[in-house]
């Protein structure tokens, strides 16, 4: 290969062919290090890809070439096949390594398509749910290769499996078989040099510094694109909530190899998980098809699925048969028309989805909208992991985080009667609401609102727990400076969540709170703890701190909460471990109640009170036992 003449001398517009082989043989290596570290499982893949990703030495840099790779195999072979066309490569005698390309392309395409789900996070997770989709759409054929590559009705294990076997074993060699047969074909044709060409060069050494010279110029493109932040950073543990960062950071040496952390490589998404919508769009070089899409809807989207990209193939398919005797300057001009053509409109289709996702429709601005809620759950996920994967998998970490789900499960369980800010069940208004808006509770701004106007609609405006009125039109109706600041100290003090039997109980602090709330007449109705005064309000032992809420939730009831003034159901897990001591409970009651696992309650419990900690590993969570 190396003593190959070249008629007409090197060029710089060969190299395309060589630099694709470069960008392959960069895929195959840096894959075959992903390997190494990948876990296909549907619970394992995510994990294994955060490991390599934050982790792994160097693996942020594996990863950030073989992801990119992939893109740049894209366009270095729509570069190719211009270049190919232009020169009136794809005619007779060189039909067939036409042929080959076009094979050569597709199987790329499809090495794009199947490597886009391993990670087994959301956005690889939909698109190729809309991929397989599209597959379903082929005639006759159609629902058995959905069905093939699913691997079943469901998404899930069987389909990854089924892709990754695509993509590492069954795939590559194709790919490796073709461009043998490629490369053969070409060398016994040789360059397909102008007709004027004059004189003889040699591939080794002009050809092949040219080649070598484009080719350190894409790699040194694709380290750059790769060392550029595409990913979500996490610079130190305490990036996530309740982990506490070393001293100092890492060393030079250390951030290179874990450069991951600090967002450069690939981008990894949140957890797949189809019980979350997700803004699903494909890889760049499908959006072309993707807006082609939306000009077909309802029955006509076989036409945008299958008859246009099919007669796309078969045009390009018979290109070279346009080549043989008089037609060949015809056919080379068809075909650099068509091949052009086709390449300005799938840039054109591509620009105008961008274009659309990036506008002011109604649609674009909920799609910006979807895709910001993921990009946080992402960044969420990849700071939980940090602290630990829960052994149920990578999907039960953000269904377990408080700041994710906690607000949805307020929304279903909470906010047809309380509001928590402007979050309130949807068709209410505010005034419609039954109970006290709930954002901020038990803070100190939260317990200063409540201790100058209860009857306010942000406390109990909307209850019958209105006995506090007459306190505070009795008491604190009209008060000197000094003893405004004493309220604003009780305030402070109960937002500290004031427990007797902690060893707060006994500093200065503590007391002097103590004695103000007893100076103010507060202990006339409630307790602070154990005590034989009667109680006619919610004793505030540890008053909106996570124990107290819990008791609130469970057992509102319960003397120490509302007694006989409650409206609330009580939330309890008759389906979880203690069961049979949840009905014992319910047999003494008539108070009504309301089904929630103990873990459902929990992350409510967490998002009210700012505690952002996962609900798994560590203590074990208080449950329906818990008194």
């Amino acid at each position: 290969m190396l003593l190959e003449g070249i008629p007409g001398g090197a060029k710089w517009r060969y190299v395309w062919g060589s630099c694709l082989a470069t960008v392959f043989f960069i895929q195959l290596f840096t894959g075959l290090l992903l390997v190494t570290a990948y876990s296909p499982g549907s619970s394992t893949a995510w994990a294994s890809v955060y490991f390599i990703q934050y982790h792994m030495d160097f693996g942020w840099l594996i990863r950030g070439l073989h992801h990119f790779g992939s893109a740049t195999m894209v366009i270095l072979l729509a570069l190719h096949m211009v270049q190919v066309v232009i020169a009136g490569a794809h005619l007779p005698p060189r039909e067939v390594n036409w042929w080959l390309g076009l094979a050569l392309l597709g199987l790329v395409l499809a090495l794009s398509l199947t490597g886009y789900l391993l990670p087994w996070d959301q956005k690889g997770y939909w698109a190729t749910r809309v991929a397989t989709k599209i597959a379903g759409n082929l005639p006759v054929i159609g629902p058995s290769v959905s069905k093939f590559l699913v691997g079943g009705p469901e998404y899930g294990h069987h389909t990854l499996s089924r892709f990754y076997m695509l993509h590492v074993a069954v795939i590559p060699p194709l790919v490796i078989a073709l461009i043998i047969a490629h490369v053969v074909i070409f060398r016994r044709h040789g360059v397909t040099a102008p007709k004027n060409a004059k004189g003889e060069g040699w591939f080794w050494p002009d050809q092949a510094f040219r080649d070598m010279v484009v080719g350190l110029v894409i790699l040194g493109i694709l380290f750059a694109v790769v060392l550029f932040p595409h990913g979500h950073a996490i610079e130190t543990r305490a990036a996530t909530d309740g982990v506490t960062a070393p001293a100092e950071g890492p060393g030079l040496w250390e951030r290179i190899k874990h450069a991951g952390r600090e967002g450069r490589g690939a981008n990894l998404d949140a957890p797949a998980d189809l019980s979350q919508p997700y803004p699903a769009r494909p890889e760049w070089y499908f959006l072309s098809l993707f807006q082609l899409l939306k000009y077909f809807e309802g029955d006509q989207e076989i036409i945008g699925t299958v008859v246009i990209p099919g007669g796309i193939g078969m045009v390009l398919f018979i290109l070279p048969l346009l080549g043989y005797r008089w037609m060949r300057p015809v056919g080379h001009v068809v075909g650099v028309l068509i091949v052009v053509g086709l390449l300005g409109a799938v840039i054109v289709l591509t620009y105008q989805a961008i274009k659309f996702d990036r506008g002011t429709s109604e649609e674009a601005i909920l799609y910006q909208t979807e895709l910001a809620k993921a990009e946080w759950a992402a960044q969420r996920a990849v700071g939980l992991a940090d602290i630990g994967i829960p052994p149920a998998g990578p999907i039960e970490l953000l269904r377990r985080d408080p700041k994710t789900r906690g607000e949805a499960l307020f929304g279903q369980y909470c906010a047809s009667c309380h509001a928590h800010g402007d979050n309130h069940a949807d068709g209410d208004k505010p005034s419609d609401l039954k109970a006290s808006d709930l954002e901020g509770f038990g803070s100190y701004e939260w317990i200063r609102g409540l201790l100058r106007n209860p009857g306010d609609a942000k406390y109990f405006g909307r209850t019958k727990l209105n006995r506090m009125a007459k306190w505070v039109k009795n008491d604190l109706s009209d008060l000197d400076e000094e003893e405004e600041r004493d309220v604003d100290e009780i305030a402070r003090w109960l937002a500290g969540h004031p427990d007797p039997e902690s060893p707060e109980a006994k500093t200065e602090t503590y007391q002097r709170g103590f004695t103000l709330f007893d100076d103010y007449a507060c202990t006339e109705c409630h307790l602070l703890g154990e005590g034989k005064a009667s109680q006619t309000a919610p004793n505030l032992a540890g008053y909106g701190g996570a124990d107290w809420i819990r008791g609130m939730l469970m057992a509102p009831g319960h003397r120490k909460r509302y007694g006989s003034s409650n409206e609330m159901p009580m939330f309890l897990d008759l389906e979880g471990p203690d069961a049979d001591i949840v009905r014992e409970w319910l047999a003494d009651t008539e108070t009504p109640h309301i089904q929630i696992s103990d873990i459902e309650r929990e992350l409510i419990i967490r998002w009210l009170t700012g505690d952002s900690r996962p609900v798994y590993g560590g203590e074990a969570i208080p449950s329906s036992t818990t008194r």
